[in-house]
């Protein structure tokens, strides 16, 4: 089958991005693309200035990374009875179950740890109803352990949200000391 056209399974749960999250990434996508569109509009008043072409890139490489909060912040995750899914609906990365050896409960997240491979980490703060989503993965029957404290350090490296946060902001600043200096 073409891919994203497969028989995926019915998901007992669909989760997705916290919705501050989810508009702090299309505000920031929004403001760098107005100031990447200003930018190029005084530098092209002025093309022969020394700065010019940095005056150019730059802005693109701050859209790119705002581009890319916008897309991850738009990705769900699916717990399905054949495993959990992460991604869109034309792409995404998927965790059959039955290569999940056991599903780590945290009070900060879950560790989905493989057979083979490196474990998965789904973070509490970068899905909404972090509580159903340890509901709908006990009720895919994956083999749960629960655990009363917080993730080890090695999953939690995993978890994307903060420097994700902190990249939107930084490419919307960086836009603007950019817009800044091309006047």
């Amino acid at each position: 089958m073409p891919p994203g056209e497969g028989l995926v399974g019915t998901p007992l749960g669909t989760f997705t991005a916290p919705s501050g999250a989810r508009r702090l990434s299309k505000l920031a996508l929004v403001l760098v693309v107005v100031l990447t569109a200003i930018t190029w509009g005084l530098v092209s008043r002025h093309p022969w200035r020394r700065d010019s072409s940095t005056l150019v890139v730059v802005p693109v490489a701050l859209l790119l990374f705002a581009a890319l909060g916008f897309l991850v912040r738009r990705a769900r995750v699916l717990v399905t009875r054949d495993g959990i899914r992460w991604g869109w609906t034309q792409l995404g990365f998927h965790q059959p179950a039955s290569r999940i050896k056991v599903a780590h409960v945290y009070r900060d997240g879950v560790a989905l740890e493989a057979r083979r491979g490196s474990w998965w980490f789904l973070a509490a703060r970068d899905w909404d109803r972090f509580d159903a989503l340890v509901r709908q993965i006990r009720r895919a029957e994956l083999p749960t352990e629960a655990h009363a404290g917080a993730a080890p350090i090695r999953a939690r490296l995993q978890s994307y949200g903060r420097f994700l946060d902190g990249l939107l902001i930084a490419s919307t600043l960086g836009a603007l000391a950019v817009m800044l200096a091309a006047l």
